[in-house]
């Protein structure tokens, strides 16, 4: 009597510690805003809280109908806590699967009641529907992903993986077993009880992580990133340039820098409005995407000037990239806001064969030519050369582009 008072008793402080995940999971929800999964969660853990609830409560209604109900909630709360799972990733949400499946296990338990009076058929039904459930989740969570939410990921997928072979492993000890006393079906439920209820409390724990580590990932991205355009900023650009400029520099391996300015955008800006301006550098990274390759770092390096740098390229071999793009951008006349534009591109070319694996080196000698590109008509790539006319060209070459610029005007 002791024992059974012991574990109606602990059962009960979990479900009052699981009650308290829960609320913590609806206030953020509440204060999520749009953050995808925690409100399914939040639905799920409250359906999945009630059901034990209901479960150790059996006297609340007729034992019965306590049982299948409160198999039919965590059934529910199970499944709806699978389709946050896939909210939190993107995917499709089957909102009729939860209650499917709440409907087949009350269906199930309601005949093993009432039409073939079977306590062993019920736990095993019990056991498979919620293990089933739970693997459904740990499927989804048990993927490779992006640190550090790969953590939080196999964390939580763990924690539902252990609760499914659990209760896949009630289910088949249930149905190998037929002839289970009263005793024993109780100390395998008040198990299987107490197990569901410190899962419950991991998986909420795992959810939180899971939230926090997406929210620190996406406010790292805006700190990395330019708002407007998506490419990196100034100060990004400048750490990972350096360090991918670091090691080609001990592979032995070149690298190119390509500065893009976009032609006459002061015009634009001045007959469009800054919206359309704000549009066409939009369409202008996008245009240079299409060139990129995974490993290549694109940046915003001033208003309207983009730095693109090429691992493993030399500066022969980039020129084409460089062409590739000044046509693609000029190839034809684009509707960007509603607005006809026909636009172009100077491109500067600078190699490390010539000027070495220093950022600075390679901004400033890309820089002085797209300073000549500019000077001789603009929509042309130039390419850096070691020679010392660059050097002592440099301030002719600026102020021939600033008085084409000024003329253009």
């Amino acid at each position: 009597m002791q024992t059974e008072l012991n574990t109606y008793s602990l059962a009960l402080a979990l479900v009052l510690v699981t009650l308290g995940m829960t609320l913590v999971l609806i206030m953020a929800a509440w204060h999520s805003g749009s953050e995808k999964g925690l409100r399914h969660w939040a639905l799920g853990n409250l359906a999945l809280t009630m059901g034990l609830v209901l479960n150790i409560s059996q006297g609340l209604l007729h034992h019965s109908l306590s049982q299948i109900l409160a198999a039919g909630l965590m059934a529910l709360g199970l499944g709806v806590i699978w389709l946050g799972v896939r909210a939190f990733k993107g995917a499709s949400q089957p909102q009729a699967g939860p209650l499917m499946a709440a409907l087949l296990i009350m269906s199930l338990l309601a005949w093993f009641h009432y039409v073939d009076d079977n306590p062993a058929a019920r736990q095993a039904s019990v056991g498979a529907c919620l293990g089933v459930l739970a693997l459904l989740s740990a499927r989804e969570l048990l993927v490779p992903a992006r640190a550090p939410l790969r953590r939080a990921y196999w964390f939580t997928g763990g924690i539902m993986l252990l609760s499914g072979v659990g209760l896949l492993l009630r289910a088949a000890l249930s149905a190998s077993d037929t002839q289970m006393t009263g005793a024993d079906t109780q100390g395998l439920q008040h198990a299987t009880l107490l197990g569901v209820m410190v899962a419950q409390i991991g998986m909420a724990g795992g959810f939180i992580l899971m939230t926090h580590y997406r929210t620190m990932m996406a406010l790292q991205r805006l700190s990395e990133h330019d708002a407007l355009t998506g490419t990196l900023n100034r100060r990004s650009m400048l750490e990972q340039a350096r360090a991918v400029l670091e090691t080609t520099c001990q592979r032995g391996l070149p690298a190119t820098l390509l500065m893009v300015d976009a032609d006459h955008f002061k015009r634009i800006n001045d007959e469009f409005g800054h919206q359309t301006g704000d549009a066409v550098l939009c369409h202008l990274v996008s245009r240079i995407r299409h060139h990129m390759r995974s490993d290549d770092l694109l940046g915003r390096f001033g208003g309207e000037e983009f730095v693109l740098l090429l691992p493993g390229l030399d500066a022969s071999t980039a020129l084409d990239v460089a062409e590739r793009i000044r046509q693609a951008v000029h190839s034809h006349t684009d509707i960007i806001s509603d607005q006809a534009i026909t636009l172009s591109v100077s491109v500067g070319v600078a190699g490390t064969c010539t000027h070495g694996h220093d950022f600075d080196a390679l901004i400033a000698a890309a820089d002085s030519a797209l300073c000549r590109a500019k000077a001789m008509g603009r929509n042309r790539v130039e390419v850096s050369t070691e020679s010392g006319d660059e050097l002592r060209d440099n301030v002719a070459l600026r102020l021939l582009s600033q008085f084409r610029h000024n003329l253009d005007v």
